[in-house]
């Protein structure tokens, strides 16, 4: 061969060795991207999606509370408070579902098979909502009495037979205050039905009793003359929200008669209401002389002549002396 041919050669020759070098780094290259790369481009656009995701919730969420407190020009603190609690509630609840989700994709795009997971999980789902069905049911039941605002902080509310001033209210349980002083927890999953006594607006029910020897009609013309304008009260118009209703005879018993009256008020005045109206209402009816009902008993002395003797009443009487001596 000519010195022109083997250099030939030899350039063909190393050419093919660069060409079989390049593509085995460009294999070796492709090989990696599809390993590694790949699964870690994967990754980060699911972490990517699942941050834009909770940010949106985060946002709409806050929108959402900043449009319910503008609704009120002077949200109380336990408002604001109780729409914290929610808001709180629910982002984690959101967050929890997201990062469950982007997890599992996470482990499926890096090789690992995640069928496994997904049993043991709800395994362990099982196990624990059998361990903690109080806990949860506790939960939900808290979360449903602050969405749908049964009661809240400083409402006065009769529950499973206790009732008190509401202190303390959280997902799991609820706090009242007894007027002697006692705390009582009871559980949010145990409350069936509430009696929210001051909700909205309250009533001032007032039973005056009046003796049977006394005037109705009169009565009811002092409490229409002494309830007039009482809206206009300077000590109690600031919490009565309506002009007072006398609803007349409410009872009869043996010693008095019981007349009715209602006033709506504002919601933790109607106790105050009460007592003030209570004190007045004794002191023009001891002005206008009505007379205060109390127990007594009237004793009847009857002398037994021969004719009563006789009545069937004492017939037995009588008869069984004879009959004995029979």
């Amino acid at each position: 061969m000519t010195p022109l041919q083997l250099m030939l050669a030899s350039i063909a020759s190393q050419t093919g060795n660069v060409i079989d070098h390049t593509q085995a780094i460009w294999s070796s290259l492709s090989d990696f991207g599809r390993t590694t790369v790949g699964p870690i481009l994967s990754v980060l656009v699911i972490l990517l999606i699942a941050l834009v995701v909770l940010r949106l919730v985060r946002n709409l969420i806050r929108s959402m509370i900043r449009k319910l407190v503008e609704r009120n020009e002077k949200p109380s603190r336990e408002l604001t408070l109780k729409i914290n609690t929610l808001s709180s509630v629910v982002e984690s609840g959101v967050r929890a579902l997201v990062l469950v989700i982007a997890g599992m994709m996470i482990l499926s795009n890096i090789g690992i098979n995640i069928a496994p997971l997904l049993a043991s999980a709800g395994v362990v789902g099982i196990a624990i909502g059998l361990g903690a069905q109080s806990l949860i049911k506790d939960v939900i039941g808290g979360f449903l009495i602050l969405f749908e605002d049964q009661y809240g902080v400083g409402d006065v509310i009769a529950v499973n037979g206790f009732s008190g001033v509401v202190e303390h209210l959280s997902l799991r349980r609820t706090g009242l205050r007894g007027t002697d002083g006692s705390f009582t927890i009871i559980p949010n999953g145990d409350v069936r039905a509430v009696q929210n006594l001051t909700k909205d607006w309250s009533r001032a029910v007032i039973d005056v009793d009046i003796s049977h020897d006394d005037d109705i009609d009169q009565a009811v013309g002092v409490l229409t003359e002494m309830l007039d304008g009482i809206q206009d009260d300077p000590e109690l118009g600031s919490a009565i929200l309506a002009p007072a209703e006398i609803l007349g005879v409410q009872a009869m018993g043996p010693y008095q008669v019981t007349l009715r009256v209602m006033i709506k008020t504002l919601p933790m005045e109607q106790w105050r209401v009460q007592r003030v109206l209570l004190r007045r209402i004794k002191q023009v009816f001891y002005a206008s002389g009505a007379t205060i009902p109390y127990p007594r008993s009237e004793t009847v002395v009857r002398a037994l002549d021969e004719q009563s003797a006789r009545s069937p009443l004492f017939a037995g009487v009588h008869d069984n002396p004879s009959s004995n001596d029979e």
